[in-house]
């Protein structure tokens, strides 16, 4: 707790969520009471890519598209889903396919309770994560430190920076992009980039792009700092 720029991840991810259509929205969710910001129904299709699952849920009077990291469906399940990050015309490069309407959640829930049976969290989870002491990720020449750029980061707004770090966090096609955090030794916190590169967790990569400042992406995620559409190489 990852569209595109002509669906703004919209999170270019791609999207605005300012274009979303609330009418839409709301004549989704009309017949979800008493709880509002929730879906409940029955698993029409599921779709599995990457590192993430697809499930069509049939409510009874409608059906909605709903997104979380790898998870164990199957057509029948009765789910439940929140609707608090809505996407508009979300188009899915891997399977080549644009949902008028889709939900991005941290995991499905069913009556047997929570599941999600990936390690790779959705880019826009709340949770951090563990902050692990790292050796050996030094700053590559010519760039910045993750420390650095955090200290400086009013100087090297809109300017194109280069960094070295681990990745510690990835989830691909969320939105269009693939986001993944990276840390490096410099003993500060994280940095979130976006790429149409394909990484893992315990990578080290070369990061070079533009900075960018205090990135809103509407309900309640706000990226201090992040670097879009980056260059990433893997070492």
């Amino acid at each position: 707790m990852i569209y595109r720029a002509s669906y703004l991840f919209i999170l270019s991810v791609f999207f605005t969520f300012s274009s979303l259509n609330i009418g839409i929205i709301n004549s989704a969710n009309a017949e979800q009471k008493p709880d509002s910001n929730k879906i409940q129904g029955k698993v029409a299709d599921v779709i599995d890519v990457a590192t993430y699952t697809y499930i069509e849920v049939d409510t009874g009077t409608s059906k909605v598209w709903a997104a979380a990291p790898t998870s164990k469906m199957k057509i029948g399940d009765s789910v439940t889903i929140s609707t608090e990050m809505p996407m508009k015309d979300f188009y899915s490069d891997s399977i080549n396919r644009t949902f008028p309407l889709i939900y991005f959640v941290d995991h499905f829930m069913t009556d047997a309770g929570e599941v999600t049976v990936s390690d790779k969290p959705s880019p826009h989870s709340k949770i951090k994560p563990v902050r692990k002491s790292l050796k050996g990720v030094d700053k590559i020449k010519g760039g910045k430190n993750i420390a650095e750029i955090h200290v400086e980061k009013d100087s090297l707004k809109g300017k194109t920076i280069q960094v070295r770090g681990q990745v510690t966090r990835f989830a691909a096609e969320v939105m269009g992009k693939n986001w993944l955090h990276i840390q490096d030794s410099s003993g500060f916190d994280d940095l979130t980039v976006t790429t149409d590169k394909i990484v893992a967790i315990g990578d080290i990569v070369i990061v070079e792009g533009k900075l960018e400042l205090d990135k809103d992406f509407s309900y309640g995620y706000i990226y201090p700092l992040i670097i879009q559409d980056a260059k990433v190489t893997k070492e």
